[in-house]
């Protein structure tokens, strides 16, 4: 996915060299010495340094936060939440990336920020991204990718912890895996049992999406701001696919990785999986 960040600059026309006085012999002598040539560069001199105006810009924190109905989700191996389907479900690990960024304003300037950023709830620094030099305005949309495009999704691309720890398998494709939400959940017999979500490329088939989120209200302004992005963790169970946990996570099938519907379907609910902070 391409995008193209246009600036915003303004010019100021450059000033007119004047003419060199002329000045009588006695007053110059004649020394071979050109002196109105000299008069002229050191007149012009100055122009030449002249430069358009850098567009007035500063610095937007992306807040990553994690929600289960509305709330910031509690990681814990209990199961005090309640999925569409009627499970019972905690949460106890969620890791994922994020990729190019860009940022629409109501002018219909763009600003891009290409790239992967990787996220771990565990983490906190993973969980806040200052990015400088942002132009100010009023913005209209965020734009990114959920996971990695095609492009950032190459095996070896991350050579460090955290991100080389999201390797997906060879075997599988290759690459990295675009999300690892796991937990437990309370299965068909009320006996505890282990969910892992992960997501990923299967097979070389892409199942990352790009999320356009209404920023209406947010402006980055001359001290900065703050822009919250939300994952609301019950939508990844919630529509239009409805997950009962007991399909998908149990003795004869404990995950999803090589399931091709479940990664299809995965991505499908991802639609409503994320919000904007309020302004």
């Amino acid at each position: 996915m391409s995008t193209i960040q246009l600036s915003r600059t303004s010019t100021r026309p450059r000033s007119l060299v004047t003419a060199a006085l002329l000045v009588t012999a006695a007053a110059c002598g004649d020394d071979g010495h050109d002196h109105a040539h000299d008069h002229t560069d050191a007149a012009a001199a100055p122009d030449a340094d002249v430069t358009p105006d850098a567009p007035a810009a500063a610095a937007l924190t992306i807040a990553h936060a994690h929600l289960v109905a509305g709330a910031p989700v509690t990681m814990g191996t209990n199961t005090p939440y309640v999925n569409a389907a009627g499970d019972a479900f905690g949460v106890t690990v969620l890791r994922y990336f994020v990729s190019d960024l860009v940022l629409t304003y109501t002018d219909d300037t763009q600003h891009a920020v290409p790239g992967a950023h990787y996220v771990d709830h565990d983490v906190a620094s993973t969980r806040s991204r200052q990015l400088d030099g942002v132009p100010r305005g009023e913005l209209a949309s965020v734009r990114f990718v959920m996971g990695l495009t095609p492009a950032l999704n190459v095996t070896g691309a991350f050579t460090a912890p955290p991100e080389s720890l999201m390797e997906w398998p060879v075997m599988m494709g290759g690459g990295y895996h675009y999300m690892k939400f796991e937990g437990r959940y309370l299965n068909e017999a009320g006996a505890p049992f282990a969910y892992r979500c992960h997501s990923g490329a299967l097979s070389g088939i892409d199942y990352s999406f790009e999320v356009v989120l209404d920023a209406t209200g947010h402006t980055i302004g001359a001290d900065g701001t703050t822009m919250a992005i939300e994952m609301n963790l019950e939508e990844w169970f919630t529509g239009p696919n409805v997950w009962d946990l007991d399909d998908y996570f149990n003795a004869s099938h404990p995950g999803i990785m090589g399931d091709a519907a479940a990664q299809r379907s995965l991505q499908e609910n991802g639609a409503g999986v994320f919000t904007l902070g309020a302004p």
